[in-house]
């Protein structure tokens, strides 16, 4: 740094007020005009006027400012006489400095000034080479990953030169690695969990930059069946009450269930995943449920409803007997989900005939000729019921 000081002096006169700069030390008079040292463009630059009082003002009382033109740029003057800083352009500058010296009892209670004026000149400094750019590194956060899911995250920078990559602090979940040519994060993470680690890249000149992230690896989002559709395949009669349960593990945050395909009508897929109603027609109905989690993994269960005509008791006059001859009438039923079974509610039978109720068979050798009204009830497998007064005749 060069550093030049100016000494200047004010003499101040018995009964007056009186002051002068002085020309020398090292500015010194030329035509007039008080000369300074030359200066250098980017080189810092510092000179002090410094005034020497003599009675009966005190040392130190002194102020100084620019009161016409301005000095070089980058150069300014304090109150205390130090014209400093460092000049931006070349050149000539020439500007008028005065020192006040104040009004008080020490300089005879009236306030003395004097004005030169200054000359500095600024020489072109060698070109300075711009500053390099700063690297930056990015993103600022990456996604979450899936456990035994294939995971990329790939690293960004401002700058385009070859740059090595690296984990300086923290760990990668098991099974992510950083390539160092890249900076892709990649692979398959094998264990759920929070991950936090510093990456840093660095360019063959030193510049460099670090980047805090942190990788949220979850379970898998899996979907599954209970209930009437546990095994993907379910089956229901019209009118009957249905509730089949599907139900998420893994994933994160809130699901959001779809259906895509054809429910049978009457039935409806909730936002938990149930699917409930009574179904008003019969067939079969295929559709995949899907279900979303909050970070988009998508998980799907395909399945199978088989809706059945409601149970009924067919037909209600069975096949005439005979006496002595064995008979065998089973009740005949429709729709309905087996297996089922059936009783007598109201008698009597014929005398020789017993009814099968798993089987739903009059069976017997009747004995007597005549005929028969009994009131039946079927009960399928959801519960079901069907009645009707089923009419079996004997002959002799």
């Amino acid at each position: 740094m060069l550093v030049l000081a100016v000494a200047a002096s004010v003499a101040v006169v018995s009964d007056a007020s009186a002051g002068g700069i002085r020309d020398w030390e090292p500015c010194p008079d030329n035509a007039g005009d008080l000369v300074c040292p030359i200066g250098t463009t980017g080189v810092p630059y510092s000179i002090k006027f410094r005034a020497v009082e003599e009675p009966p003002c005190q040392p130190g009382e002194d102020t100084w400012h620019i009161v016409n033109d301005a000095p070089p740029p980058g150069l300014s003057l304090a109150s205390d006489g130090t014209l400093s800083g460092t000049p931006t352009q070349a050149g000539t500058y020439g500007f008028w400095v005065e020192m006040r010296l104040p009004d008080n009892d020490h300089c005879n209670g009236t306030t003395d000034t004097s004005q030169e004026r200054f000359v500095i000149t600024i020489n072109q400094g060698a070109p300075v080479a711009p500053p390099l750019p700063k690297l930056t590194i990015g993103p600022e956060s990456v996604s979450a990953a899936t456990v035994g899911t294939p995971y990329m995250a790939a690293m960004t920078a401002n700058l385009r030169d070859s740059k090595t990559w690296s984990i300086v602090a923290g760990t990668l979940p098991a099974g992510l690695m950083l390539g160092a040519s890249d900076g892709v994060i990649s692979g398959s993470p094998g264990v759920p969990g929070s991950y936090s680690f510093t990456v840093q890249a660095m360019i063959a000149d030193g510049r460099s930059d670090k980047k805090v992230l942190t990788i949220q690896v979850r379970e898998r989002l899996v979907l599954a069946g209970a209930g009437a559709l546990k095994t993907r395949v379910a089956r229901t009669e019209v009118g009957i009450a249905f509730d089949g349960g599907l139900f998420a593990t893994g994933g994160f945050g809130i699901y959001i269930w779809s259906v895509d395909g054809e429910l049978p009508p009457g039935l409806e897929l909730d936002t938990e995943g149930t699917i409930s109603g009574r179904p008003k027609v019969a067939g079969t109905y295929r559709f995949t449920v899907s279900v979303t989690d909050a970070e988009s993994r998508r998980a799907t269960f395909a399945a199978r409803i088989v809706v059945a005509e409601r149970l009924a008791i067919a037909r209600t006059v069975l096949k005439p007997g005979k006496v002595g001859r064995f008979l065998s009438r089973k009740v005949a039923t429709f729709g309905g989900i087996g297996p089922m079974t059936t009783k007598v509610k109201r008698g009597p039978l014929p005398r020789g005939i017993f009814f099968d109720r798993l089987a739903g068979i009059f069976v017997g050798t009747p004995k007597k000729a005549g005929t028969w009204k009994i009131r039946v009830e079927v009960i399928d497998s959801l519960g079901a019921k069907s009645v009707a007064t089923i009419v079996l005749v004997v002959r002799a």
